[in-house]
Formats: C-alpha cells, sequence, structure tokens
C-alpha cells in the first residue's frame, strides 16, 4: 500500500479571470504537510507539485496519478484555482492557459473538465481515493474577499463513486473566498490548521479521517466566512478515510489544539476557559506559558474580527458624512453587510454608537470654529498673520480639515465685509462730533446712539471705534502723566534735579511735545514737595545732633523718640541712615583718638611719674596730630592720675572749672571713658580667647542639578574653628559663621513651600560660632551623664531629646568650659544652613540619599528615589556646605531658642530669637532620618512639645551655638 498525491495550485491566468496568489501558497503548504514524517508520511517521490500548469500537463498527472494502482493505495488530489462551469452546468478544472471569449464563454479545450478526472478515478483500482477542490461555484464577493470563477454544478454526479470522497470549500452555489492580508484561502487555511494543531482528530484516536477533517474545516469557515459552506460527498467507506496521523505530543501543542477547540468569534468561551485550566494543569504547562499559547492561536481570530469592525465602521461613517442621517434604505444594506460580516448587533451597536457620537462632535467642532472665526473678523479685518496663525491653532485643536473650514470662512468673510463698512460709517460720524465738541454733550450722545441703532451695530461693536478716538484726545494728558512719572522716578521727590538730570528731563518733555508751561506746572508742585523733605532732613538731623551731644551711645527710650520723630516727619530707614552715619562716625573717630592719646599717655605714667617737660611737650604734638584740645587731654589725665576717689571728685571740679564744662558735656565725656574702659576689658578676653590652638581646614563641597546629578565640585573652601575640651578626649568643634544678610524663607515658587515660610524678609546675622556636627551621644553623655537615644552610637547624633533637655545641656555646657552656650537662633540656624545659597538646599535644586539621611522612597524635584536608612547615620557621613556645616539636612531635627509662629510677620530682622509667652511650643529646623525631602529644605519649619519627654521622637537633637565672639 502507498500513498500517492497530485497538488495543483493555479494562481496566474490569462486576462478574463481573476490572479488567485494564494493558490501556489496553498499548495506548498499541502505539499510541506503531506512531507511530514510524523502527520502526512507521504514519501517525496509519491507527491506531483505542479504550479500554474498547462491543461495538458495536468490531464497527464492526473491520468498518471489514477492508473497502474492498487485497491489499498490511498491517492489524494488537491486542487485550488478557479472552478468555472459552462453553459450546460458541467465544471471545468481552470489551469494557466485557460481562457474564455469575447462573450464570456468558456473556451472548453483550455481547461480540465470535470468529466475527464471521474473518468480516470473509475478506472483506477484504488478504493481509497480523495478530491479535495478549493475552488467556486456560485455567487457574489464581499468587500476586502477576491472569489475564484462561479458556476452551477452537481458535484454528486460529476465526481461521486465508490470509496471516494470529495471535499469542496463551497456548495454548488456558492463563491469560495481568499481574504486579503493572509497566504492561505480560507478553506485550505483551516484544513491545514486542523491538521497541524490535531483539533481536527475529534475522537482522539491519533488519525484524522475526511470527515473529520471536513467537520472541522467546516465549523471554522462559517465562523469566519457564514457566506461559504463546505461540503463533503462521499461513498462507502469514503468518509472513513484516513488521511494523516496526529503529531505526537508535545504539551504546548496540545494545548494549542485544545484552545482551537474553544475558540468563538474570536475569544475563548466560558466553559472552554474553565476546560483549559484543567488542561493547563493537566499538561504541566505555567500560568504565563499557557497565556502566550492562548494569544498566539487567538491573534489571527481577533485580527478577523477587528478587520471585520473596521469594514462596518468604514461604511457606516461613509454613510453619515453623506447624508447625516441614516435611511430606512441605509439601514437595510448595514443589515445586509453585518450578515456578510457575520457581525451581530451587540457588535455593530457600539461602532454606531461611537461614530455617530464623533460625527456630532464634528459638527459642534465646525459651529466653535464658525463662532471664532466670526469673532476674529469682526475685531480685525483683514486678518493679521497673528490672527491666522491662531485661527489655525484653534482648526488644529477641533481636529478641522481645510476642507471643512473653506465654506465656513467664505460665508462670513462676506457678512463681515458688510459689517465693517457700517463701522467705518460711524467712525466719521463719531470723529465729527468730537470735532465740534468735547466732552460730547447728552445731547450728540443721544444723536450718535440713533446712527448706531440705524446701522444695525452694538455698544460693543462701536466701543473700540469710540476708545480709539478718545484716546487721541486724552493722549496729551496721559503724556503730562508720563512726564510727571519721569520726573519723580529722577527725583524720588527728596532732591532737586542736578543738571545732567535737568538736560534729560528737558529732553523727555520735548519728545513727548509737551507746552513749557504745563511742565513748569508739575515741577512747582513736585518741587515744593522736595522743599518740604529738605526741610524735614535738617530738622532731623538737628534733633539727632542735640540728642548724641546729651547721651551716647544712645539709650532705648532716646532711640525710641528719635524713631516716632523721623515717622512724624516722613522720612524712611535710609534716609535717617544717611543722617546719623556721618555724624555716629565722627563720634567714633573721637572717641578713637581719645583711646590713642589715653594708651599713650599711660605708658609714658609707666616710664615716668611725674612726666617731664620733654615727655609733656611729645604729648602736646601728639595731642595737635589728633587735633584733641586742651580741655579733652587735661580731662582724661587728670581722671587718669586721681589717686582716689574723693581726689577724683575733687579733680573733675577742677577739670569743670578750668576746662568750664556743663554738666552734659561731663556727663558725655565719663560715658566716652568708661565705654573705653569696656572695650580694654573686652579685648583682654578676647586675648584670652586667642590663646586656645586656631584651626582652619579646607574642604570640598558639590552642586547638583534637578535630577540629583553633581555639575559643581569645589575643593577650594576654607573654614576656621576651635575645638572645645569636653574632657576624656571628647572634644566639642565650633564653627566661626561671619556676620551677614540674607533673605530669610522661602519664594512662592519653591516646591514644597507652606505659608509658615512666608514672608521671605531680609534679615542681618551678627558673627557667631556654631556646632560642625549635630551633638553626638558620646558629648551629650560626656556632660549630661545620660544618653536618650534610640540608635546607639558614640558618633551617631544624640535624639529623643526635648527642648528642655537641650536648654539644660547648653547651660551645663556653658557652667564645664567657662563660655556661654545656646541653641541658635531661628535666624542664625537658616543663614548657617543656606550658607549664601538661595536654592531649596545648600546641595542646589535637590537631594539624594548620597547627599543625606531621609525618607529616600519620596523624591524632590527631579532626583531618582534612593535609600530609606530608617536610623541615624554617624555625624559627618555626607558632604559639608560652604560654611564648613555638616548635617543640616536631614539624620535628626535641631532646636531653635524661638517659640512657634505661624508665619514671619512681625519677626525680628537682627537675627535675634523671637520669643514671646507661648513658649508651650519650640522650633524645629532641618528635617530628619525619618522624613520626605521637602522637609529637608533650607527654609522648612516644624515645631514640637518643649517638655514633654515621652513625646519626643527618636528623630529630634541639638546643634549648639557659643556666644563668645571671637576673631581669627
Amino acid at each position: 500500500m502507498v500513498k500517492v498525491a497530485l497538488l495543483i495550485g493555479v494562481s496566474e491566468y490569462e486576462p478574463g479571470l481573476n490572479p488567485l496568489p494564494s493558490a501556489v501558497r496553498d499548495v506548498d503548504a499541502v505539499y510541506e504537510l503531506l512531507l511530514h514524517p510524523q502527520i502526512g508520511e507521504f514519501a517525496t517521490s509519491d507527491i506531483t507539485l505542479l504550479k500554474n500548469p498547462e491543461r495538458q500537463v495536468v490531464e497527464m498527472a492526473i491520468e498518471t496519478l489514477f492508473s497502474s494502482r492498487h485497491k489499498d493505495d490511498l491517492l489524494l488530489l488537491y486542487f485550488s484555482g478557479h472552478g468555472i462551469k459552462d453553459d450546460r452546468g458541467r465544471l471545468y478544472l481552470a489551469t494557466r492557459n485557460t481562457r474564455k471569449t469575447q462573450q464570456g464563454e468558456l473556451i472548453r479545450s483550455t481547461s480540465v473538465s470535470a468529466n475527464f478526472i471521474h473518468d480516470r478515478m473509475s478506472e483506477s483500482r484504488s478504493r481509497r481515493q480523495v478530491v479535495i477542490l478549493d475552488s467556486c461555484f456560485s455567487g457574489a464577493f464581499a468587500e476586502g474577499m477576491s472569489a475564484k470563477d462561479d458556476g452551477t454544478i452537481d458535484i454528486r454526479q460529476q465526481l461521486g463513486g465508490e470509496g471516494r470522497v470529495v471535499l469542496t470549500s463551497s456548495t454548488s452555489t456558492q463563491y469560495s473566498f481568499e481574504q486579503e492580508g493572509q497566504d492561505l484561502s480560507i478553506y485550505t487555511r483551516f484544513l491545514i490548521e486542523g491538521i497541524k494543531s490535531g483539533e481536527a482528530d475529534r475522537d482522539r484516536d491519533e488519525f484524522i479521517s475526511i470527515d473529520e477533517l471536513h467537520e472541522y474545516a467546516s465549523q471554522k469557515v462559517q465562523e469566519l466566512q457564514p457566506a461559504m459552506k463546505p461540503e463533503i460527498y462521499a461513498s462507502r467507506e469514503g468518509f472513513k478515510i484516513r488521511l494523516t496521523k496526529v503529531a505526537p505530543g508535545d504539551p504546548r501543542q496540545q494545548y494549542c489544539k485544545e484552545v482551537t477547540r474553544f475558540i468563538h468569534r474570536g475569544e475563548i468561551s466560558l466553559v472552554g476557559r474553565r476546560t483549559l485550566d484543567y488542561q493547563m494543569t493537566r499538561l504541566g504547562l505555567e500560568t504565563t506559558e499557557a497565556k502566550a499559547i492562548e494569544d498566539e492561536v487567538l491573534e489571527p481570530y481577533r485580527k478577523e474580527f477587528r478587520e471585520k469592525l473596521q469594514q462596518y465602521q468604514q461604511v457606516f461613517t461613509e454613510l453619515l458624512e453623506r447624508n447625516e442621517t441614516i435611511t430606512d434604505g441605509d439601514r437595510l444594506d448595514l443589515q445586509n453587510l453585518q450578515q456578510i460580516l457575520g457581525l451581530r448587533n451587540e457588535d455593530t451597536m457600539p461602532i454606531e454608537a461611537l461614530v455617530t457620537a464623533r460625527f456630532k462632535t464634528h459638527q459642534q467642532n465646525l459651529q466653535t470654529y464658525q463662532q471664532a472665526f466670526t469673532t476674529a473678523l469682526r475685531q480685525e479685518f483683514p486678518l493679521s498673520t497673528a490672527s491666522r496663525d491662531r485661527l489655525r491653532q484653534t482648526q488644529q485643536q477641533l481636529e478641522l480639515a481645510d476642507r471643512d473650514i473653506a465654506a465656513i470662512e467664505s460665508q462670513i468673510t462676506a457678512e463681515v465685509e458688510a459689517y465693517h463698512q457700517k463701522l467705518q460709517g460711524y467712525q466719521g460720524l463719531f470723529f465729527t462730533a468730537t470735532q465740534q465738541e468735547y466732552p460730547l454733550s447728552e445731547a450728540t450722545r443721544n444723536d450718535l446712539h440713533q446712527q448706531q441703532q440705524r446701522l444695525g451695530l452694538t455698544d460693543v461693536d462701536v466701543a473700540p471705534i469710540e476708545a480709539q478716538i478718545t484716546t487721541q484726545i486724552e493722549s496729551y494728558h496721559q503724556k503730562l502723566q508720563q512726564y510727571e512719572q519721569a520726573f519723580v522716578k529722577a527725583t524720588q521727590r527728596q532732591h532737586y534735579p542736578d543738571e545732567v538730570t535737568r538736560k534729560q528731563l528737558q529732553q523727555t518733555w520735548q519728545t513727548l511735545e509737551l507746552s513749557k508751561g504745563d511742565v513748569g506746572a508739575i515741577e512747582r508742585r513736585i518741587n515744593a514737595e522736595i522743599e518740604t523733605h529738605q526741610a524735614n532732613l535738617q530738622q532731623y538731623e538737628q534733633e539727632f545732633t542735640e540728642a548724641i551731644e546729651q547721651e551716647y551711645p544712645l539709650s532705648a527710650f532716646k532711640r525710641s523718640q528719635l524713631t516716632q520723630r523721623h515717622q512724624a516727619l516722613n522720612l524712611t530707614a535710609e534716609d535717617v541712615t544717611a543722617i546719623e552715619n556721618p555724624i555716629v562716625v565722627a563720634i567714633e573717630e573721637h572717641r578713637q583718638k581719645l583711646q590713642q592719646y589715653e594708651e599713650v599717655f599711660r605708658e609714658s605714667m609707666q616710664f615716668e611719674y611725674p612726666l617731664s617737660d620733654v615727655t609733656r611737650e611729645e604729648l602736646q604734638r601728639f595731642q595737635r596730630i589728633l587735633e584733641l584740645n586742651d580741655a579733652e587731654t587735661s580731662a582724661l589725665e587728670a581722671i587718669i592720675i586721681q589717686p582716689s576717689s574723693e581726689a577724683e571728685s575733687r579733680k573733675q571740679q577742677d577739670k569743670k572749672r578750668i576746662l568750664e564744662l556743663n554738666d552734659a558735656e561731663t556727663s558725655a565725656l565719663e560715658a566716652i571713658i568708661i565705654q573705653l574702659s569696656s572695650e580694654a576689658e573686652y579685648r583682654k578676653q578676647q586675648d584670652k580667647i586667642r590663646q586656645q590652638e586656631e584651626i582652619s581646614v579646607k574642604f570640598e563641597t558639590v552642586t547638583v542639578d534637578e535630577e540629583g546629578q553633581v555639575i559643581k565640585p569645589d575643593s577650594n573652601n576654607e573654614a576656621k574653628f576651635f575645638k572645645e575640651d569636653l574632657g576624656n578626649g571628647i572634644t566639642l568643634d565650633m564653627v566661626e559663621i561671619f556676620g551677614g544678610s540674607f533673605n530669610m524663607g522661602s519664594p512662592p515658587s519653591e516646591n514644597g513651600r507652606t505659608k509658615n515660610e512666608e514672608p521671605q524678609h531680609p534679615v542681618n546675622v551678627p558673627t557667631f560660632f556654631i556646632g560642625k556636627f549635630q551633638v553626638t551621644q558620646e558629648q551629650y553623655q560626656q556632660i549630661m551623664g545620660n544618653n536618650l537615644s534610640k540608635f546607639k552610637g558614640k558618633k551617631r547624633p544624640v535624639e529623643r531629646v526635648s527642648s528642655n533637655n537641650a536648654v539644660d545641656f547648653c547651660k551645663k555646657l556653658s557652667q564645664k568650659t567657662g563660655r556661654e552656650y545656646r541653641l541658635p537662633s531661628e535666624a542664625e540656624w537658616e543663614y548657617a544652613c543656606r550658607a549664601g545659597t538661595t536654592t531649596p538646599f545648600y546641595f542646589g535644586e535637590t537631594i539624594t540619599t548620597d547627599l543625606a539621611n531621609y525618607d529616600g522612597n519620596y523624591t524632590y524635584a527631579s532626583a531618582p528615589k534612593g535609600k530609606n536608612r530608617q536610623e541615624t547615620t554617624e555625624v559627618g557621613s555626607f558632604p559639608p556646605n560652604a560654611f564648613g556645616l555638616y548635617d543640616m539636612h536631614g539624620n535628626v531635627w535641631e532646636w531653635c531658642e524661638d517659640t512657634w509662629h505661624d508665619s514671619y510677620k512681625g519677626a525680628p530682622s537682627d537675627g535675634s530669637a523671637w520669643i514671646d509667652d507661648n513658649e508651650y511650643y519650640k522650633m524645629l529646623r532641618g528635617g530628619s532620618w525619618f522624613d520626605y525631602p521637602i522637609y529637608c529644605r533650607s527654609a522648612s519649619r516644624d515645631l514640637d512639645n518643649r517638655a514633654e519627654r515621652y513625646l519626643i521622637n527618636h528623630d529630634i537633637g541639638i546643634r549648639v551655638v557659643c556666644e563668645v565672639g571671637r576673631t581669627f
């Protein structure tokens, strides 16, 4: 027993017959399947493959196929191409050279007759004959499909017989379709699929018989293309002829077959889903693997289903665009198309709803554009390039094509041209009226309103015209105001313009074409204000001079009085500073001269007393160089050489008599001497501090961009500090922070800012010392004798410290060292943190967990996520700021002296702590390991209970400030 096959595929035809590209691919696919050693088991020598053959070649191959065969031989004839009928309804298979007459009749001698095939089959001894015809026999074709030639044939009569089975892709009155975008014909494709997947093996006997193959292919074809109805014609045992085997056991292939069984309209049925879940477990497949197989099998079905939906949507859209409504005739056509495509109402209803909604939106967009175009033309005619560009943007936003708006613009342009002619008429009337009188009388205004109504114009229409003409009339007054502003800017209403400014002002009013008389009126009025301001300056200077002659430095009470006076005189802080500074500088210079004379006089007395005439002459020369009078030096000498308090009193009286000084002058001189004595004591204390070792250190800082990338490393930074010895080898590093000014708080544009960070305000901070690091656990233990921290480590910051604990620490530290230590004020802390920066962090626009210890699950700006350490780190683990301070962002919150205020309104500007009666809550700054990065910003503020230790979190610590002045 042998298995022999003849495979014929005809894709190319003479003019008059459509080409069928898939026919040749069909036979290639069948050929490959039959050769498969585990499926078809056909020998290569037993398969004849004919592509685009001529009639004689086909007939010889058919005769060879059926002749000289044995009873048990399996013979297969497969044909893919055009099936054609003649005028008597007989079937012919078209070949490469098949032609038709000009009248469309078949030239029979160019094709293969079904009778010829039937005769050869009848003559054959084989009783296992299979014929598969993928060709058409009747009907119309649907858009997107190409159909093979038609006819009406009685297949049973022409190809039936004993031991024979014939499979056809459609009935004798139907077309057989090709689907665009697919390699194979629809019928052949499902024949191949059923055999390859094994799904056609309905009885699971590992063989695929002809009836099983027909059942599978017929079901799949009709799901995809209901217009096709494959048929089977068999006699006797033909139904059960076994054509191929089922490929053995790859679990993936078996699952693939199971999936194919349960596909319905491109998806898996509910029962099929449960069955497949069982099969997946039985075959030992992973869920992801099974899902991939299902997607691969379903994709062609889904694609075909989507394409059908797209075809229906395209037709429905074209109908709406043409008629705007769906007529009864259109509805019948759509139902017919729906049936041809095999779609249900639930498939098409969402499409129609979507397209209808889009159509309505499009109509609304047209109306919107019409309104925009009308408004633009009423405002400006003809349209400028800028207006055209704005309308183009509107068109693009509304997704309108040029053809959509062409008709709209044409109609509206004509209407607007007539509208502008009316506007021009009204413009002439209004201009004439204003030339006759201005401002317009009520009667003239009423007459113009009647003319406006006659022209059919609204108040909105005429408003721009009236505004333009009125502007021309009022332009002169605006120019006067412009000159007045220029004069005020030049003089600030405080000082007369100099010659250069006067010439510039003259050029200004000449350019503005103003009259000299109008300019003079403006200047006289402002000059009167300047004269008053100058008088107030002189008055305050006199009063300040009198006050400072009575006492220096000024007391708080006297300063308050002077503040009230300069406010009453409408003087600014800048005005007062300009008056006071030269006077104070002169007094300070005079005091320095007295101090210099005192030092020289004291040194002279150490060498000799009483003083010799030579020494006295040298002192007099030094006195003249310093420009001091005799009364001042005599009084100073008498104070220095007085032997006792009683003698001092007599000498004071003597001096007073000699110098003829009054009580006020005497008090002033004594204040100067006492001040000099205090300063001398202060210098002694400074000398004592300088005896400690001074340390200067260089370090590197980094600056990052919004993504946290380092863009500016700087290794040229230097700081000075001293080490405070706490005992047991433990020291406290205190960094000198030089005084300066900065803007405290955050700008409105800063991400994460809150209301309590405003208003941003300038602050002047004097020089101070602050801890290089947060107070460590070993430092706290050394001073306080205990350690409250949760995260133990001698170099880690101390935490779980209340505000009261922090104040006690500073007191004990001051007692131990002999210097005043305290908590920083909020202003000192932020000034030290920023270190001259204005960005959210002293590192720049953001931070990363490589730069600070905070909750890295959250980010700031465009920085990446980082580590969430969930504990403190050793102090100094991250880069410092430009002042050489570490961990000002994160790790632990740091207490400040200030009490809580919910804004900076009324905050001091001298860098001091802001403390009021409500001391229940104290300020915290800097953020911690527990917080998001926004709470670690330089400007971020927080509060906590000052006293109750059990409420204090393990993320609050200390950084201290030293009050002692220090200069390196």
